[in-house]
């Protein structure tokens, strides 16, 4: 197409371009691009293609910030020519003689695939910060969370694993499963846990340190030590009672979900599996916040269980109160699993002050501590 020279000064505008076609390398090569008033003329290696706007087909080209393509096919060959740089393109669809319908087509479409790209994006973001929000809503919503988990395991299923773990851990225990202590034992348990939808199965270890612990399904352990270290049967049945409501609550289940559902869901967010210091602090801090709302709702169920069966509940905020006094000499093994809080002892003894007036039968089981024990 020939125009005079002020007419080609006058009407072409220059571009840029990425030019594909024959005896070019198959990743296109660096060109320009003219647009007329009647089409476009295009310069790479020595040769000179052109074509008519009505021979061209365009369509969005690029990654990022998109760029466009015009395409075209004559007798001999197929041509195309990218524009890649996304201020040029717009330059370049904005020109009076590219006002046409397929324009118009790709403006439109242009402008549905970038609200489609900023909606894909979206999700892609909304996935990738998916396990962070679970794991945020977790921690806020623990409870809520893990009490649904909780209720679809089976007691039955709770029962066996408290089993197998109690058979894995049995041969490290000398039980004393006879004479006075484990009948004192016995007997409490059996008081504050009537109607309980659990068949406990109660021990004593021959161990001197100061321990007490519950597993999954009604398996309830105390060592002699803190037995010995009791002052009265009160003391020990606050003990009792505070096992037994770990088994009543579920708290080694729900505790299991939340370490579980904690851990994979850090892992997931994060990739690390709690082996680096953040993620050991994030989990440690966390399990830390479960492991104290189950001491105190223990306690404060277990001060229920006690009045119900018509037990003085002060012996247990006697006993944890000396705990509290003496945490420096108390045993590792005991304050990993009972936290001792000055705010737990004082909730204990309000609640003990509000029952004054009410008289509780008291426990005998003869000289206390029992005699095999001194």
């Amino acid at each position: 197409r020939l125009l005079n020279e002020k007419e080609t000064s006058f009407m072409r505008e220059e571009f840029a371009a990425l030019v594909f076609g024959p005896g070019l390398p198959p990743g296109g090569a660096k060109g320009s691009m003219s647009v007329t008033a009647s089409g476009i003329d295009v310069s790479v290696e020595n040769q000179f293609p052109s074509a008519r706007f009505s021979e061209l087909t365009l369509r969005e080209v690029g990654f990022g910030p998109r760029g466009v393509e015009l395409a075209w096919r004559n007798s001999e060959s197929t041509w195309a020519v990218h524009v890649l740089d996304n201020a040029a393109a717009k330059r370049l669809l904005a020109l009076p003689s590219f006002a046409s319908a397929q324009v118009t087509a790709l403006t439109s479409k242009q402008r549905r695939q970038r609200t489609g790209r900023v909606i894909g994006w979206s999700l892609i973001g909304f996935f990738v910060a998916l396990p962070g929000i679970l794991l945020a809503l977790l921690v806020l919503n623990s409870d809520a969370l893990v009490s649904w988990v909780a209720s679809k395991i089976p007691i039955e299923q709770e029962v066996s694993m408290g089993k197998q773990a109690f058979a894995g851990l049995q041969g490290n225990l000398k039980l004393v499963d006879e004479g006075p202590a484990y009948d004192a034992v016995k007997d409490i348990v059996g008081r504050i846990t009537r109607g309980s939808q659990y068949t406990y199965d109660v021990h004593v270890a021959q161990d001197d340190t100061l321990n007490a612990f519950a597993m999954p399904g009604g398996i309830i352990v105390v060592h002699t030590g803190l037995i010995a270290a009791t002052k009265s049967p009160e003391e020990l049945a606050g003990v009792l009672a505070h096992e037994v409501q770990h088994v009543e609550q579920r708290h080694s289940i729900r505790g299991m979900i939340k370490e579980l559902g904690l851990r994979g869901l850090w892992t997931t967010a994060t990739g690390d599996i709690g082996g680096t210091l953040a993620g050991q602090a994030a989990l440690e801090m966390t399990s830390l916040k479960f492991s104290r709302d189950d001491e105190t709702d223990a306690d404060q169920k277990g001060f229920d269980a006690l009045v119900s069966a018509n037990i003085d509940p002060s012996g247990m905020a006697t006993f944890f109160k000396t705990m509290g006094e003496k945490a420096a000499d108390a045993p590792a093994a005991f304050l990993s699993t009972h936290p001792l809080s000055v705010d737990r002892n004082r909730d204990l003894q309000q609640r003990v002050e509000k029952l004054s007036r009410r008289e509780f039968a008291a426990l005998s089981f003869g000289a206390w501590p029992p005699q095999t024990l001194k």
